[in-house]
């Protein structure tokens, strides 16, 4: 073999071996870079997956953070406005309550002053008849009762009789005793001589107070109840 082919083989064995080492160079360059060799990846690689995932991680927070918050507040609104809400509805029933007991007080002053206003009428046109010595003559049965605004009721404060008299200061009408009665027997209005107790007036009525019945005015309980129930004559006019 001449000297000059030993070179040129030589040459060849040297470009095999040049090729050999240049793939296995690149082949040990792409270890760990995202090959899907099963070798141990490269730390700069695992360090940026790291910090890509926890960047990751972090909006995630943030994103639950703020929904969250965004859910409080909603509540919070919804619930400001439910409290709102039944307090106007409660403002609004407490106005009427008020409105509705204004109304009830002023029609009951204005029912008061407007059977007052008849009792007056009908004391005024009340005529009174004077006692005749020879009048007619009844027995009845009497009882008696007070001015006391409890056990009669008052309008404004003042107790009437049946007629509109105003009986809160004084038993008497012109020195004469007030008696209840019933209309059909002693009209109102009429003047009658009650034996032991003298010139009586018929200017009040009774729910009680049916036929041949009186009953007495007089100033204070034990009054009435001393003078129990009782029979008495009657002279009429």
């Amino acid at each position: 073999m001449t000297m000059h082919s030993l070179k040129y083989i030589v040459a060849i064995l040297f470009t095999a071996f040049g090729t050999f080492v240049f793939a296995a160079t690149a082949d040990a360059a792409q270890i760990g870079i995202g090959t899907e060799q099963k070798i141990v990846q490269n730390p700069l690689e695992l360090e940026r997956q790291a910090i890509e995932l926890e960047r990751q991680q972090k909006i995630e927070r943030e994103k639950r953070l703020a929904e969250e918050k965004r859910l409080a507040e909603e509540k919070a609104k919804r619930e400001q406005a439910e409290r709102e809400a039944r307090a106007k509805a409660e403002r609004i029933a407490e106005e009427k309550r008020v409105a509705a007991e204004k109304a009830r007080q002023e029609e009951a002053k204005r029912q008061a002053a407007t059977k007052a206003e008849k009792k007056q009428q009908a004391a005024s046109s009340a005529t009174v008849t004077p006692v005749s010595t020879q009048g007619r003559v009844i027995q009845a049965e009497s009882t008696a009762y007070t001015n006391d605004a409890a056990d009669n009721g008052s309008y404004g404060g003042r107790v009437l009789t049946a007629t509109g008299h105003d009986v809160t200061d004084s038993i008497y009408v012109n020195g004469m005793r007030i008696i209840a009665v019933d209309p059909s027997v002693i009209p109102l209005g009429t003047v009658v001589q009650i034996d032991g107790v003298g010139q009586a007036i018929a200017l009040d009525t009774g729910g009680r107070i049916k036929g041949n019945i009186v009953d007495l005015l007089v100033d204070t309980k034990s009054e009435a109840i001393n003078w129990g129930r009782r029979h008495i004559t009657i002279t009429l006019p």
